[in-house]
């Protein structure tokens, strides 16, 4: 309604109307009162002026009556009838002009000009049609005048000019003065509102080509395929590149048209039309669209209907879903994949969360591994679960999986659903699922394997330990022990073809000596064996034994031949079940390794007694020992020979076999086959590597030191030279302080500096950088220099460091560094028997550090 009015108003042109802009009214406004208030001065001393020249005349009160006309106009404009006194002042001034004309007699006089001011009057403050009555009315009243004039009508004119004169042109110089004025700012301003509202104007026209090409622009680059249609007559007024590019029709082509079936189900179709024509909008309406090709492909729609001007608008966005539903159905069928690789996995697969250890999920493996079902799991923490022994382990896993991300062959201790705790080697990763750090983990039980590790140990132990009777004795214990025999002689043979026990132990306990005659016994067929005699299910009873083992039926018997260097049976080892022998793997070597040390030992101390038989003799047969003696080392030389020649020999046997087998059934072999060959070829050259440390560990303990000054630099260059030659293609970075000299056996220290330094070469393998440095800590004057091996390969937990000098205990795995176990016990004992130390730091993933010292004097 107010856009009319304002219409109106500028169709009336009155400048006082109400409707005009705020500005301008007030502009008009402040020019009518300026002119009112002229005008209330000039009139009466126009008036005055009349008074006093002409005296109480009719020209007077025609003066009087206009001043009244003006006052009253003024009064009119203050009490808020602006309109009002605008007309009542001009038509006052207009009538009062030309009555004034007529009693000053012509229209020569000044009364004139105060028409010509109320025309000016009516033509700023006026309507248009006011302004035209008012400029009618005085050219007609003048022209009217004019003819009574000149018709002598009118009185005689008094044309002399004074004071009232000069005051009514003046008056009315003022009143054209303020109209003319009024009307140049009135332009002005016009003129100023023109060129703002242009600015406006072509402002909102940039804004709206702005808007119009974000519209544009988010329309054309929606990644839907979005179409907008005339509601009514279906057709398409705008469609996208994504439209084109998902249903195959090009958009311009569809412009002005009904655009052809885009549904695949027309049930779809049919509900879609429901829903939009019950809400006016659609949201995530599922169907299948339909492609101009004919392909179908699952769609989302969305469909809102606007109203532009007089029209109703359908604006349509499709969604292609296929590359979705594609995402979806792999990921459907990678997690199929995950949970048959998790469920039908051997290994004991767990999902939990780690700030509690809740089971997730638990595979049916669990059960082979600690025996838990995976009902035993469903709603539990490890804890309540009672796998854990206690919170820290559990915790000392935590930790270490959230530092490390992953765990590899992470060794602890675990509890079966039966209670007994057993060794356990998990390998771990940690997962997020639905933002909850979670551990998938693989567990596997490795009791057995520590169980053989701790059989080798024993092996170790057994065949290492002690020296002369004592030996015996300790042997035949740990023997027992690795296979679970009864009963375990070791005996000594003399010149009658008797056996004499160095130790003999039956139920775990030690027998006193025992002589026995061999005749009939299953001892002298033993004798006569090149290789083992085993007899079995059960002993023969003609095979009779001493006491205590001949007083109870036996199961099994084992017993091999201890022969000095020429081959003469010199000794026996026998070992008796009494129930049938647990099978294990490796009996026969077993059983030959501690064998072979017992042959050793007990030539050893057959040695010792003809040496101690010497010595007592000594002084009647001085020229002689020098040769008995260079006599015995020839004996050890071929001694030792002969050891490892037994020793490998059967391995030698197993190895040829096996490759003969091997060739004989190449054609016929399977996958499997091939895979148990190569286990068995892989199990051979280990043994082979056991068995070859385990010699160089005995043979550290035999012979005398020849202690002398050794420049353990020189020995490191050649050390080092040795391990480039080997591997030439790595590149090390080693430092070696000069002039490392020490006192000790030159052949120890060679073994010492070859494993410490093979260590660091093979250690620091996966090192981008390898460093490697051999140098002296600074010591106090007097006493023994101390050397140091550092390097910076993968170094290892020092909460594990005790097992570092124990025979057959690694840090790492088989699969990360290969080795035995043996290397570092067998550097502690060189420097043991020097009368030294070492002892070893490291950091994991850091690099190690080995502090070691040859001492002063040897060890007794």
């Amino acid at each position: 309604m107010n856009a009319f009015k304002a219409s109106d108003a500028a169709d009336r042109d009155d400048p006082l109307d109400s409707a005009q802009p705020p500005l301008l009214l007030e502009r008009h406004l402040r020019a009518l009162r300026a002119l009112l208030l002229t005008l209330s001065v000039a009139v009466p001393m126009v008036a005055v002026g009349i008074l006093h020249r002409e005296g109480a005349s009719l020209l007077f009160l025609v003066a009087s009556v206009l001043a009244l006309g003006v006052w009253l106009g003024t009064g009119l404009f203050f009490r808020g009838h602006k309109r009002l006194s605008a007309h009542v002042a001009t038509y006052t001034i207009v009538f009062g002009s030309m009555v004034a004309v007529v009693a000053h007699g012509s229209v020569r006089s000044g009364a004139v000009m105060a028409l010509v001011g109320g025309v000016v009057t009516a033509g700023a403050f006026l309507p248009r049609r006011a302004l035209h009555l008012i400029t009618g009315m005085s050219i007609i009243g003048l022209a009217l005048l004019s003819l009574a004039e000149n018709h002598g009508l009118m009185r005689t004119p008094n044309l002399a000019p004074d004071f009232s004169l000069w005051v009514t042109q003046a008056s009315v110089l003022v009143a054209v003065v303020v109209s003319l004025f009024h009307g140049r700012e009135r332009t002005r301003h016009a003129f100023i509102n023109q060129e703002q509202a242009l600015k406006r104007a072509s402002a909102v026209e940039a804004e709206l080509r702005t808007s119009q090409a974000r519209f544009m622009a988010m329309f054309q680059g929606n990644p839907a395929a979005t179409m907008v249609q005339l509601l009514n007559t279906r057709e398409v007024v705008g469609a996208n590149e994504a439209f084109a590019r998902v249903f195959g029709y090009a958009s311009e082509a569809l412009l002005g048209t009904v655009p052809p079936n885009l549904w695949g189900n027309q049930d779809d179709r049919r509900r879609f039309r429901e829903q939009l024509t019950h809400s006016n909008h659609v949201r995530g309406f599922k169907t299948r669209g339909l492609r101009s090709n004919g392909e179908t492909f699952d769609a989302l729609v969305y469909c809102e209907i606007i109203k532009e001007g007089n029209e109703r608008l359908m604006i349509t966005m499709v969604l292609d879903m296929s590359a979705e539903a594609a995402s979806r159905l792999a990921l459907e069928k990678s997690e199929e994949r995950f949970s048959k690789a998790f469920n039908f996995s051997p290994l004991g697969m767990t999902i939990t969360r780690l700030r509690d250890g809740r089971f997730m999920e638990v595979n049916p493996a669990n059960e082979r591994v600690l025996g838990y079902t995976q009902a035993d799991f469903t709603g539990k923490t490890a804890m309540e679960a009672g796998v854990w022994l206690n919170e820290e382990d559990r915790m000392d896993y935590v930790n270490t999986l959230r530092r490390d991300g992953k765990l590899v062959a992470y060794e602890t201790r675990m509890r079966t659903k039966s209670g007994q705790a057993v060794d356990v080697r998990v390998w771990a990763e940690t997962i997020d699922i639905d933002g909850e750090p979670c551990a998938l983990s693989f567990t596997l039980n490795v009791a057995e394997e520590k169980r053989r590790e701790a059989l080798m140990l024993n092996v170790a132990e057994g065949v290492s330990g002690e020296t002369g009777e004592a030996f015996f004795r300790s042997l035949a214990k740990h023997l027992a022990m690795a296979i679970g025999a009864d009963g375990v002689m070791v005996s000594e043979l003399d010149e009658q073809r008797r056996i004499h026990s160095l130790a003999a132990l039956w139920q775990g306990e030690l027998q006193p000596s025992i002589t026995m005659e061999l005749d009939s016994t299953a001892c002298a067929r033993a004798l006569v064996q090149q290789e083992m005699l085993i007899l079995e299910n059960p002993v023969p009873t003609r095979m009779p034994l001493a006491p205590p083992f001949n007083d109870v039926p036996l199961r099994a018997f084992a017993g091999l031949p201890l022969r000095d260097a020429d081959g003469t049976a010199v000794g026996l080892m026998t070992v008796m079940w009494r129930n049938d022998p647990k099978p294990q793997q490796n009996l026969q070597a077993l059983l030959t390794i501690f064998a072979s040390r017992c042959n050793a030992e007990l030539l050893r101390l057959r040695r010792d007694r003809e040496i101690q038989k010497l010595h007592d003799t000594l002084e009647h047969r001085v020229a002689a020992r020098t040769d008995q003696l260079q006599y015995l080392n020839r004996e050890l030389d071929s001694f030792a020979y002969t050891v490892s020649h037994d020793l490998k020999s059967p391995l030698r046997a197993i190895d040829g076999f096996t490759h003969l087998l091997h060739e004989q059934m190449e054609d016929r072999l399977t996958d499997m086959d091939r895979d148990l060959f190569g286990r068995i070829d892989s199990s051979v050259q280990r043994m082979h590597s056991l068995i070859t440390d385990l010699l160089a560990l005995a043979r550290v303990s035999q012979g005398s030191l020849q202690r002398t000054d050794v420049n353990l630099s020189d020995v490191a260059d050649d050390v080092i030279r040795q391990e480039r030659h080997r591997d030439p293609s790595r590149t090390v970075q080693v430092r070696i302080a000069p002039k490392l000299m020490a006192n000790c056996d030159p052949r120890m220290a060679q073994i010492v500096l070859e494993n410490l330094l093979g260590n660091a070469w093979k250690y620091s393998r996966h090192t981008e950088l390898p460093t490697i440095e051999v140098g002296a800590v600074k010591q106090p004057p007097g006493q023994p220099p101390v050397f140091f091996v550092r390097d910076n390969g993968a170094g290892f937990d020092m909460s594990r460091a005790d097992r570092l000098f124990k025979p057959f205990n690694r840090l790492h795995s088989a699969n990360e560094f290969e080795g035995s176990g043996v290397g570092l016990a067998t550097v502690r004992r060189i420097l043991e028997r020097h009368g030294g130390f070492i002892h070893g730091e490291g950091h994991v993933g850091q690099g190690s550090v080995f502090e070691f010292s040859f001492g002063s004097d040897p060890l007794s």
